[in-house]
């Protein structure tokens, strides 16, 4: 087993223990919350997050691939790009924050309450610049810190939260409790950054000018699919009431809870396959599709378990006020299979540098899915919502890159990443064996 994918493996197993963990903590208290604040309090918390969501993608400035991948190019100008990156992104933070408050206000008159929980949640988007320190470990494959450092943040965030639940607190204080792991997170991020890293932080124009050229169409096309994953739940609170929002957040939740064992593969593996590009584009493309491959069968598996088994899932944890969620949970599971494959494709976009269509995948897709779910909504209720997504995430993936010359390979590799499915069942068997054995 060569050393970048014993890299890869140790690097996925610690964020998938980190995820694990929070999927169990959340699952716990998360459903306990959900239950103790019913569908209506939870959809306000839920519908709020959408808000917030689209919010904090724009004041990330699309910086996610533009850094690591300005960095493993240059890796001399790192400390300038991280400490440009961390300002960029402060700023932009605090500039966000008002305007979020003034949109809640405007699209939803007179309603303090949605207003005081906006603001509450919000507060974590400042605290949440902790992402640009981030970049640094998953860069060299140190994310073992970033996973201790979540697990700690979740750990107290949830002590927080049922010590609310002890006192039943109002839906406000549940809402600060986002705040509140995003704020710890932040300390004890920047503390292993400290200690960890021998970076010296700088603030430099000219990199904040590059950056932002570089960014430019990642930031439109990253704010065009927040757009569209949020919108749903957005537009649902508007036509139906924040019930419903509630009720449709479950089945996104548990639609997509699994994602973050293929997630974690994608980014340990982004910084390995974006070296192979500098020295081989064969054996680049073949590992991009050994990772698809694996990604797809990940995909399968959980989106099979969830149609058959969802409801289960949403009575166990939720309880039946939610079992409204089931088939918006079939259809979103499908949509995930195919959605998941977007981001692994953020892979191949940095490679090629094609960031410029990433931008018109994204836009036209956000457009196709506002009017679906107009649409659909008004017809089908939440089941409506699923179905959009599902429309939007197949045009996304795999249709729009047909439209465009040097995107149409995506599709190719896209079906040819089925055929590595039984190497990188291999190799994972190889690579676990391997591990356990210490050889």
């Amino acid at each position: 087993m060569s050393g970048g994918s014993k890299k890869i493996l140790s690097n996925s197993v610690w964020m998938i223990i980190q995820q694990i963990y929070s999927m169990i903590t959340s699952l716990t208290v998360v459903a306990l919350i959900a239950r103790y604040l019913g569908p209506s309090d939870y959809g306000l918390i839920n519908y709020c997050a959408s808000v917030i969501t689209i919010f904090t993608t724009v004041a990330g400035l699309g910086l996610d691939n533009v850094i690591v991948s300005e960095i493993i190019r240059n890796p001399d100008k790192e400390g300038g790009y991280l400490g440009t990156a961390l300002v960029m992104r402060l700023a932009a933070s605090f500039v966000s924050y008002p305007l979020l408050l003034g949109v809640v206000a405007v699209i939803n008159p007179g309603n303090r309450i949605l207003l005081a929980v906006a603001a509450l949640q919000a507060a974590g988007m400042i605290f949440q610049t902790y992402d640009v320190l981030v970049y640094w470990f998953r860069i060299k494959l140190k994310m073992m810190y970033i996973s201790i450092a979540m697990i700690i943040a979740i750990t107290i965030t949830s002590v927080f939260r049922i010590v609310l639940l002890v006192n039943k607190a109002t839906v406000e204080w549940f809402a600060l409790s986002l705040s509140v792991q995003a704020f710890a997170a932040l300390i004890i991020i920047t503390a292993c950054f400290v200690k960890k890293a021998d970076v010296r932080l700088r603030f430099s124009r000219k990199y904040a000018g590059e950056l932002l050229r570089l960014s430019y169409n990642c930031i439109i096309s990253t704010i065009s699919i927040i757009i569209y994953m949020e919108a749903d739940k957005i537009i649902i609170g508007k036509m139906s009431d924040s019930a419903q929002v509630g009720i449709y957040s479950a089945a996104v939740m548990l639609s997509t809870y699994w994602q973050f064992i293929p997630t974690a593969l994608i980014d340990s593996s982004r910084p390995v396959v974006l070296e192979k590009r500098k020295t081989s584009r064969e054996e680049y493309l073949e590992y991009f599709k050994l990772v698809m491959g694996g990604v797809n069968l990940m995909a399968f598996v959980f989106a099979v378990l969830m149609s058959c088994l969802g409801w289960i899932f949403i009575f166990v944890v939720y309880g039946d006020e939610y079992l409204g969620a089931y088939i918006p949970l079939i259809i979103l599971s499908a949509s995930a299979f195919i959605g998941i494959s977007g981001y692994t494709r953020t892979i191949w976009i940095t490679g090629e540098g094609f960031y410029k269509y990433e931008k018109w995948f994204a836009v036209t897709a956000a457009v196709l899915n506002i009017v679906l779910d107009v649409l659909f909504i008004w017809k089908m209720g939440i089941i409506g919502a699923a179905l959009a997504t599902l429309i939007t995430y197949v045009y996304e993936v795999l249709i729009v890159p047909l439209f465009f010359k040097d995107t149409r390979v995506f599709t190719k590799l896209y079906f040819q990443s089925f055929r590595m499915i039984p190497r990188f069942s291999r190799e994972s068997v190889r690579m676990i064996r391997s591990r356990l054995t210490g050889q």
